[in-house]
C-alpha cells in the first residue's frame, strides 16, 4: 500500500486491493446469494419417454402429404359441387376403396348396387351395363331411380371402375328436369374420370 495515502483512507484502498487479486483469481467463479436449495427439494430430471416409431404409410392428396401410423386406411370421398338447380346440389361424389374382394368388375358393379339398394328405400334399379371412360378403360354404369321425400323424386347415376386393385365409385344425382340439362355435361365428366398410375 502507497504511504501517500492518508490514514482514514487506507481501509478503502486496502478493501479495493483484495477485492483486485479476488476478482484476479476467480474470475470464472460468481458468488452464491441467498440460501443454498435443500438437496431434497432439487427437481430430479425425469427420463425421456423413447421416440415413437417412424410412420411408414404416407397418404399423398392433391395438395399435401400426411405421414399415418400403419393400420390406417384412406376412406376419402371427394366432391366436387356444380350447380344449384331445381331445389337441389350437383355434384359429383368419388370414393376410393383399396380392400377390393374382387377383380372381376362386373361383380364389383353388382356388390355396389345391392348395398345401395338395400341402403336408399325405395330405390330401383333402371339401368346397368358395361360401359368405358375416356381413356378406354372399362367401367360399369348403374342408373336408379329413389324418393328422398314424397315431394321429390331423385336419378342418381353411378360409375364403378377397378384398377391396380382399388376400386372407384362415382356418383352423380339429378331431378328429373336437371337429367336432362345438366345431365349430359356431368355424366361427360364422369367418363373423363382417370386413376392416377403412379400413386
Amino acid at each position: 500500500m502507497s504511504p501517500e495515502i492518508p490514514e482514514y483512507y487506507r481501509h478503502l484502498a486496502s478493501s479495493s486491493e483484495d477485492k483486485e487479486d479476488s476478482e484476479g483469481q476467480n474470475q470464472d467463479q460468481q458468488p452464491v446469494r441467498g440460501m443454498p436449495i435443500p438437496e431434497s427439494a432439487r427437481k430430479r430430471k425425469e427420463a425421456a419417454p423413447p421416440p415413437p416409431p417412424p410412420l411408414t404409410n404416407e397418404y399423398r392428396a392433391d395438395r399435401f402429404t400426411i405421414s399415418l401410423p400403419d393400420g390406417w386406411t384412406d376412406k376419402t370421398v371427394f366432391t366436387l359441387t356444380g350447380p344449384a338447380t331445381d331445389d337441389i346440389q350437383h355434384n359429383i361424389t368419388i370414393a376410393q376403396s383399396t380392400d377390393v374382394v374382387t377383380e372381376n368388375l362386373e361383380e364389383f358393379a353388382d356388390q355396389q348396387i345391392q348395398s345401395l339398394e338395400s341402403e336408399l328405400k325405395g330405390c330401383r334399379l333402371l339401368l346397368q351395363k358395361p360401359t368405358q371412360l375416356e381413356n378406354g378403360m372399362p367401367a360399369y354404369r348403374a342408373i336408379f331411380v329413389w324418393w328422398p321425400t314424397e315431394e321429390l323424386r331423385l336419378y342418381q347415376e353411378q360409375l364403378y371402375v377397378l384398377h391396380e386393385g382399388k376400386a372407384y365409385t362415382l356418383t352423380a344425382s339429378f331431378t328429373k328436369k336437371t337429367r336432362k340439362t345438366l345431365g349430359p355435361q356431368i355424366e361427360r365428366a364422369m367418363r373423363s374420370f382417370s386413376p392416377n398410375v403412379d400413386r
